[in-house]
């Protein structure tokens, strides 16, 4: 039986017969992996030629590569070219390990290895509890963002293998608790690429899996850079009187602007050779630029527009006390950076450097004959750029389009049903809710999971162009807030609480006027209600 995929486009309701992946098994000893798809009334298996695999960088030379394996007396192996990466497959799945941790001493970066499995159901772009349909002895998946199709809620069914003997709507009125559990964990173990037994019960440890998954397909290597931590205040809300106060949710748009509409983030596409600035205006360089300046005035403080940059400049230099004692004096939100005397340098984020420019306080040291870069440089004598690729899509930025795709078609899908005289409460109607609420949860989760040093994703470099552009996007809504008359009580990297009415229209517009996603009001206090609701 052949295998191939199906959009909706193709699909004929009155004939529809889905199957669903419901395992997956290895046999090393026969290189098999064995496929059951099955259906209330029917079981498939299918049987796959398989050799475990880890996926390698383009940017590693093939011949070198293969020549540094046999020196280290291994055989057995195969190193192929495919789309953008080479591809390692091994006889054994023992054997692959040996070579991963042959490759993380040697090159100082650990590929990626997942159980035998999990790589093969990814590679062929399926998952546990994928929809396929039978046509003509063939099975074909159907396409999950295209789910605008209104059959879906009744074709849609796993019932048979979650509630066994009894049907979705008995199970449903009996107890409707466990019922809604079990479809949360077919969804999750469709989002993770993991049997329905090995998904996490914490939310960071499924999105540390989708992170994996996301890694492995696009060939990335897990890099050895945590010994360096970056600041992140915590979340919490005000304590003032809350009237006519807004909790404005900016966690909604982060992941958004990783996107290449925006700042085109990750780890292929920072810093590349191809997009090199040649100006301080380039726009294309990113927030955590450090900017070096010279200070024209004697005794000189300046508040951050980045929180981190103020943390870590004064964890790291002297004058404590003094800084704050300024804090407090000023009722700063974080510590003022300095003090400078005139003539003193320093490095500073790029934003920074043009409001001190602007208000005199400093001026740019430009290098002659043009500019330097030197990404993490020790030396004072040049600017420390980060900048993204203008040509190339970041992995992220296609799963961000992929995310935005399906939420936007289980959004239409969900609105028509509920606009019904009678809405359906099928089985597929509540995995369209359920998944929906997955994929936000992973949205909104991802960009501050890839800032925490406790991820084996986390990197330094990228975790500071994350904040970076988190910071930024506040402190202009800080200062846009401003000028319309509102004031923000307090901001941090998930929400920012606001005193003034129309805090609708201040989203909007600060939206429209910076280009940028509008964030969401979550929540509002005032009159007699001092609670957000």
């Amino acid at each position: 039986m052949q295998l191939n995929d199906l959009n909706f486009g193709n699909f004929n309701s009155k004939s529809s017969s889905f199957v669903y992946l419901t395992k997956v098994s290895y046999f090393e000893n026969k290189h098999e992996i064995l496929v059951e798809f099955s259906s209330k009334n029917k079981k498939l298996v299918n049987r796959f030629r398989f050799f475990p695999f880890i996926r390698i960088p383009s940017s590693i030379d093939k011949n070198k590569f293969v020549e540094l394996i046999l020196d280290s007396g291994f055989k057995g192996f195969s190193v192929e070219e495919e789309d953008n990466f080479l591809v390692l497959r091994t006889l054994s799945f023992s054997d692959l390990k040996k070579i991963s941790n042959l490759i993380s001493i040697l090159l100082n970066k650990k590929p990626i290895l997942l159980d035998p499995s999990r790589s093969f159901l990814i590679e062929k772009n399926w998952s546990f509890f994928d929809a396929f349909e039978e046509i003509g002895g063939s099975l074909f998946k159907v396409d999950l963002t295209l789910l605008s199709h209104q059959n879906f809620l009744d074709e849609f069914d796993l019932s048979y293998f979650l509630t066994k003997e009894l049907s979705f709507s008995d199970a449903l009125r009996i107890n409707e608790e466990q019922v809604i559990d079990l479809i949360n964990s077919a969804v999750w173990s469709n989002l993770l690429v993991v049997p329905i037994n090995s998904i996490p019960n914490k939310l960071e440890d499924k999105i540390e899996l989708f992170i994996e998954k996301i890694f492995f397909k696009n060939a990335q290597w897990i890099s050895f850079d945590c010994e360096k931590e970056i600041f992140s205040d915590k979340g919490f809300q005000p304590l003032c009187k809350k009237d006519n106060l807004s909790k404005i949710d900016f966690s909604s748009i982060w992941f958004d602007l990783f996107s290449k509409n925006f700042f085109n983030i990750g780890p292929d596409s920072k810093n590349c050779s191809c997009c090199t600035p040649l100006t301080l205006d380039s726009n294309n360089i990113l927030p955590s630029s450090l900017i070096r300046v010279e200070f024209l005035v004697d005794n000189f403080f300046f508040e951050s527009s980045s929180p981190s940059f103020s943390f870590s400049f004064h964890k790291k230099m002297p004058f404590k006390d003094l800084r704050a004692s300024k804090k407090k004096e000023f009722f700063l939100t974080s510590f003022p950076i300095g003090p400078f005397f005139k003539g003193d340098f320093c490095l500073v984020p790029i934003n920074d450097a043009k409001n001190l420019v602007k208000n005199g306080g400093a001026k740019i040291v430009l290098n002659k004959p043009s500019l330097s870069f030197s990404q993490n440089s020790s030396s004072s004598s040049v600017h420390e750029l980060d900048w993204f690729c203008k040509n190339k899509e970041s992995f992220f930025s296609k799963e961000v389009s992929v995310i935005n795709s399906i939420l936007s078609s289980l959004n239409t899908l969900i609105n028509s049903n509920q606009e019904r005289l009678f809405p359906k409460k099928t089985f597929g109607f509540f995995y369209s809710l359920i998944l929906r609420d997955s994929l936000k949860s992973i949205f909104f989760n991802i960009p501050f999971h890839l800032t925490n040093s406790s991820s084996k994703f986390y990197s330094y470099s990228l975790a500071c162009s994350i904040v970076s552009i988190q910071e930024a996007t506040l402190f202009k809504f800080l200062e846009f807030s401003k000028s319309k008359g509102y004031r923000v009580i307090h901001a941090n990297k998930s929400n920012a609480f606001v005193k003034g009415f129309s805090s609708l229209s201040l989203t909007k517009s600060f939206a429209q006027k910076h280009a940028l996603p509008q964030p969401q009001i979550s929540g509002f206090a005032g009159g007699k209600n001092k609670k957000f609701v």
